[in-house]
């Protein structure tokens, strides 16, 4: 994404902004670093336009802890909304701009953005056949996060913004780029420098990403006895491994977005784990799949062809489906079927099942 791009953005922006009666900023359902930074600090540009509202639809008591913290320090700063009051407050000229994702069926207004005229989006994901149809899209897979663009869309518009505001964007572009080591440019490292000397505390944003420890409990729950590890190979010695985590016990047990997100990393994390995938449900009725991997396989093609996108190496999707077995088993075979690099499955794959941990008694 070069400087012309994001120029060309800023005047369609403020073009739109002259002309809107109000304006509407949302990320993606479960708001992880990156989407609410982005709206925040797409907020601080917009509003000094025309009033502007952050639409976060998610219950509370599901918004991850460090996102929950950070909407909870600005509600008396940032006109934070439900999608109730949107709707009592949208109207024919407002200004729509969807920030981390380009889907339909990520967002909580859903099918209703195909009512507006003025769709703007700013993301860093694959596009496809759920994306939502709009000429205003600034985005690249390359760049590292939707937090990395709006920083460089503020330069732009050359706007001063406050400390905090600093903050939250670089705990969005910490959280994508897993601390600076994926998917990062050296244009990543000069946005995330103007943001230190804008103010941006590492200690702050640190402290945003410390695990409590009934997360921990729950993701290591969810690993030890929901994993199993099924091996593909177009090589016998040297099979690619690929873990897929799910809630065996309670197939219908709901987690956080974020739980997945943190499965996934922490089974890549075990030698000889070439992909990772974590899913389960959000709701009552939709499967979150998160996916990660090495450089061996291309997980961003998997879930394009399956069920959402990203890049090759962090990638993720949702789907509505009561039976969670298809699903994992659809996962399965898109790699049997040589989505990703042509990876061929042995003819009786091994399926390892990791031991659950059983609590000894006190002796």
């Amino acid at each position: 994404m070069n400087s012309q791009e994001i120029r060309y953005f800023k005047e369609q922006l403020e073009e739109k902004l002259k002309n809107c009666s109000n304006v509407f900023i949302l990320g993606h359902k479960s708001p992880d670093f990156d989407s609410i930074g982005s709206c925040i600090g797409l907020y601080t540009i917009t509003s000094r336009y025309k009033k502007s509202y952050i639409i976060v639809d998610d219950e509370p008591s599901i918004i991850e802890s460090g996102v929950k913290r950070i909407i909870d320090e600005n509600k008396g700063k940032y006109s934070f909304i439900k999608k109730a009051e949107f709707d009592a407050l949208k109207n024919k000229n407002s200004l729509i701009i969807i920030a981390d994702t380009n889907k339909k069926n990520m967002i909580c207004i859903g099918d209703e953005i195909e009512d507006f005229s003025s769709v703007m989006i700013i993301d860093h994901h694959e596009e496809d056949d759920n994306s939502i149809v709009t000429n205003d899209i600034l985005n690249s897979v390359q760049v590292s996060s939707a937090c990395e663009v709006t920083t460089r869309l503020l330069s732009s518009f050359k706007i001063k913004y406050s400390k905090d505001v600093a903050n939250y964007l670089l705990a969005g572009i910490s959280l994508d780029t897993k601390r600076f080591k994926r998917n990062t440019s050296a244009k990543t490292h000069d946005v995330a420098e103007k943001l230190i000397e804008n103010g941006a505390d590492i200690d702050y944003v640190n402290n945003l990403f410390l695990e409590e420890f009934e997360s921990f409990c729950r993701i290591s729950n969810l690993i030890i006895n929901g994993t199993i590890i099924k091996k593909y190979s177009d090589d016998n010695l040297a099979p690619i491994q690929v873990s897929f985590t799910l809630n065996r016990n309670n197939k219908k047990a709901i987690y956080l977005k974020e739980d997945y997100a943190k499965s996934a990393d922490k089974m890549l994390k075990f030698y000889g784990i070439d992909a990772a995938f974590a899913l389960g449900y959000v709701d009552d009725k939709t499967i979150h799949i998160s996916a990660r991997s090495t450089k061996k396989v291309n997980v961003g093609k998997i879930m394009k062809e399956v069920y959402g996108g990203g890049n090759a190496q962090s990638a993720g999707g949702r789907v509505v489906s009561d039976d969670i077995d298809s699903i994992e088993e659809k996962l399965m075979n898109s790699i049997s079927l040589g989505i990703s690099d042509d990876i061929e499955v042995m003819d009786s794959p091994p399926i390892i099942k990791v031991k659950q941990i059983k609590k000894e008694k006190n002796r």
